[in-house]
C-alpha cells in the first residue's frame, strides 16, 4: 500500500467519523425541534408570572374572546388617560400611529390602509362615532390587547406611548 492510499483512506475515515458525530451535537436536535409560531398563526401566550419591562400592566392578557370583550369594557370604566392631549402628545401619537397603525387603519383612520385592504372584515374605521365615543381606557385596552381580528401591541408600543396614540385617535381622527 502506498503512502498516498493510506492518506486517502485516513481522510475518508476521518470525514466519516466527523459527519457521523456532527449529527449528535446537541444544537442539531434543538434547531430541528424549536417552536415555530408565525405572527399570523396565533397569539403567543405570555407566562402568567411575567412582568412587562415598563412595570405591571393594569390588565392581564385575555384568556378568550369573552374575556377580551368584558375586560375592554372594564378598562373603559377603570382607566383614565394619564397623559393630557397636548400638542406634544398628539404629535407623538401621530408618529406611533404612522408606524404601527396606518398600515391597516390608513393615514386618515378609515380602515383603508394598504395591508388592511387584504382583510375580511376590514380594519375598524377609527373616525366612526362608535370608536370616538369609547372611553380612553377602552381604546388603550384595544391597542394593548387587540381585538377579534386586530393583533395586540403591548409588546411593540410602551404603556405610556399607547396613551399618546389614544390622544391622536381622539383629537385628530375625530371628525367632530
Amino acid at each position: 500500500m502506498s503512502t498516498r492510499e493510506v492518506y486517502t483512506g485516513l481522510a475518508i475515515l476521518a470525514s466519516t467519523l466527523i459527519s457521523g458525530s456532527a449529527g449528535a451535537l446537541p444544537w442539531d436536535q434543538d434547531m430541528r425541534d424549536q417552536p415555530s409560531v408565525k405572527a399570523q398563526e396565533s397569539q403567543v401566550r405570555s407566562n402568567a408570572s411575567s412582568i412587562p419591562a415598563s412595570g405591571k400592566e393594569p390588565f392581564r392578557p385575555p384568556a378568550d374572546t369573552t374575556a377580551l370583550v368584558t375586560d375592554r369594557l372594564a378598562a373603559g370604566l377603570q382607566l383614565s388617560n394619564p397623559i393630557s392631549a397636548t400638542a406634544e402628545s398628539v404629535n407623538r401619537g401621530k408618529e406611533l400611529y404612522d408606524t404601527h397603525c396606518a398600515t391597516c387603519h390608513g393615514a386618515q383612520g378609515h380602515g383603508d390602509g394598504l395591508v388592511g385592504k387584504k382583510f375580511i372584515p376590514p380594519p375598524m374605521d377609527l373616525t366612526l362615532e362608535y370608536v370616538q365615543q369609547q372611553p380612553d381606557g377602552q381604546i388603550w385596552y384595544t391597542i394593548s390587547h387587540g381585538s377579534i381580528a386586530m393583533p395586540y401591541y403591548r409588546d411593540s408600543i410602551r404603556d405610556v406611548e399607547r396613551w399618546h396614540v389614544v390622544n391622536y385617535v381622539k383629537q385628530v381622527l375625530n371628525p367632530k
